[in-house]
């Protein structure tokens, strides 16, 4: 008997298919592995008005209020609406517990809510530039500041220790 053109290709392909199916049937009946992410703890520094300053691991995922606690909670004198507790943590980054009061004792001036008068005490600012801090409020940082004019780099970095938002 023999096999025609017809009959050797419908063999071939019979075989073609029959190691097709062999070598894809154990990936078929494999079970997927559910996929698995991998989340390192972060390295994260906290300086200024917390019991024990310094550099902590903390678990991925952890936000400043767990930081702040790891640290030991701030102390007296902090500036605790300036801390953002609720914020993310990133690998890295370092978080600033500010004081209320400057460096030179005196209470920190309230950008956003301060009085003409209460402007025109802080260096570099007169009735003027007074003015022009109220009309552009709201500030959402001080770099904001920048956006003021007559306010640049030299007077925003004499306002940092004095202001806060």
């Amino acid at each position: 008997m023999r096999l025609g053109e017809t009959g050797l290709t419908t063999l071939l392909l019979g075989a073609c298919a029959a190691l097709a199916v062999a070598a894809l049937l154990p990936r078929a009946l494999e079970r997927p592995q559910p996929l698995r992410v991998e989340r390192p703890d972060v390295q994260v520094s906290i300086e200024g008005l917390v019991a024990h300053p310094g550099r902590y691991r903390l678990s991925w995922g952890a936000r400043v209020a767990d930081l702040v606690a790891a640290a030991g909670g701030m102390r007296s004198g902090a500036a605790r609406e300036l801390v953002a507790l609720a914020d993310p943590l990133t690998d890295g980054e370092v978080v600033q517990v500010p004081s209320v009061a400057a460096a030179d004792g005196e209470p920190r001036v309230r950008l956003n809510s301060a009085t003409r008068d209460e402007l025109t005490r802080l260096p570099g600012i007169g009735p003027t530039l007074a003015d022009r801090i109220v009309a552009a409020r709201p500030f959402a940082s001080l770099e904001e500041l920048l956006a003021v004019p007559g306010i640049g780099p030299k007077t925003l970095a004499a306002l940092r220790d004095r202001v806060r938002l």
